[in-house]
């Protein structure tokens, strides 16, 4: 698959005290905080963007930020994809044709956003991807996926799938930390995906693996930072990774009941 690139904002100049060229400048990147609806927005983007990266997901990078003056509030910042000259379809907008599944689309196929024949497509071209994301989004407590990727499809061949957004997965899974960790805690969360009745089931399987073999001690590093990540205490932080431990083992059962 195609390297997924990033937009670059401005150059500035060359770097002084490179020995190769390199030059000083930015990059657009979206930036996320903690809000009331999501009070641990930021460090569970940080998690989920640094499990995915261990399981070689597509999902677009992202970094912990502040300023340098004024607040000194911990930020997400979301690297934003260089688009201009790519012919992304844009799963992130709304859909208002209201159009129905067709009479090949698999039974159960979820409708509710819109975008029908395009995830069908994407099904199609990226059975692969698909079929990761949506395991991984099962593991962490993502629903909400629906409208958070995007994906070349007019092409007529493979090209890049990148997702974004996962400040409502983990301990953002509801307002509060206490609440996310009791629905991480149920064995039937989440309840639906976007994907769903659209994976490969050997695909699927190859991530459960993934997940199911992957190390205690990098889920560990993914999730303990031994210092407070906004209001995420080194306590619940723990609390994340044990209960991680705990769905990655019925985590191939909440596949094959949901997808």
């Amino acid at each position: 698959m195609p390297v997924l690139c990033y937009q670059i904002a401005a150059r500035l100049y060359p770097n002084e005290r490179s020995t190769t060229g390199a030059e000083d400048g930015h990059l657009f990147a979206l930036l996320k905080q903690d809000h009331p609806h999501a009070k641990a927005q930021v460090y569970s983007e940080l998690v989920a963007n640094r499990l995915a990266m261990f399981l070689g997901l597509p999902v677009a990078m992202g970094v912990p930020a502040k300023e340098n003056i004024g607040s000194d509030e911990l930020a997400f910042a979301s690297l934003r994809a260089h688009e201009a000259d790519q012919d992304f379809y844009d799963f992130t907008a709304d859909d208002h044709r209201a159009i129905e599944p067709p009479d090949n689309a698999p039974d159960g196929m979820f409708s509710d956003v819109g975008h029908v024949e395009e995830l069908l497509a994407l099904s199609q071209l990226y059975p692969k991807e698909l079929s990761f994301l949506a395991v991984f989004d099962l593991w962490i407590g993502n629903e909400d996926r629906p409208l958070n990727f995007k994906a070349e499809l007019s092409k007529g061949e493979r090209g890049i799938l990148f997702a974004v957004d996962h400040g409502s997965s983990l301990l953002a899974c509801r307002a509060n930390i206490d609440a996310s960790l009791e629905l991480l805690h149920k064995e039937n969360f989440p309840r639906f995906h976007p994907f769903q009745k659209l994976v490969n089931p050997m695909f699927a399987g190859q991530m459960i693996e993934r997940i199911a073999s992957m190390p205690d001690w990098a889920i560990e590093a993914a999730t303990v930072y031994n210092d407070i990540v906004g209001k995420v205490t080194i306590a619940d932080q723990y609390a994340l990774y044990e209960v991680l431990i705990q769905r990655k083992r019925h985590l191939a059962k909440l596949v094959e009941y949901l997808l």
